[in-house]
């Protein structure tokens, strides 16, 4: 089942950003104009997945990721998606995540707001995807 999949972990500075209209947040939408989806949606099964944005060439868009210590906490397993992006991610690589939340009070939690351990799912074809950090 997944034969044409491998694990790439990776450490990236995590921080927390809500859907709003404000230009330092983004807008509602991800990078290819669908809505965003925060994790207290997926948490409550209003959503498939958690939208969280990176550098543009670190993973194709939709790429699953998995962050263990969120899982951990939730109890749960959480599926995490490459949808977005944003000016603090120009060249970052996979040094630099940001987790979509519910709103501004959520982006202050604090164990988003540190360095995640992040497993992303990729096709062994894509040959794309390196450890750029």
């Amino acid at each position: 089942m997944f034969d044409n999949l491998r694990m790439f972990s990776f450490v990236a500075r995590s921080t927390a950003y809500f859907p709003a209209d404000d230009p330092l947040e983004g807008g509602f939408q991800d990078r290819h104009g669908k809505p965003l989806c925060t994790l207290q949606e997926y948490l409550g099964g209003k959503k498939p997945y958690v939208s969280v944005a990176m550098d543009l060439d670190a993973f194709p868009y939709g790429t699953k990721l998995c962050i263990p210590a969120l899982e951990a906490r939730y109890g749960k397993s959480i599926e995490f998606r490459v949808t977005d992006t944003g000016g603090a991610f120009v060249d970052k690589g996979t040094s630099r995540i940001d987790v979509c939340v519910e709103n501004e009070q959520a982006s202050f939690d604090g164990m988003i707001n540190g360095h995640l351990g992040c497993v992303a799912l990729v096709e062994k074809r894509d040959e794309s995807i390196s450890a750029t950090a």
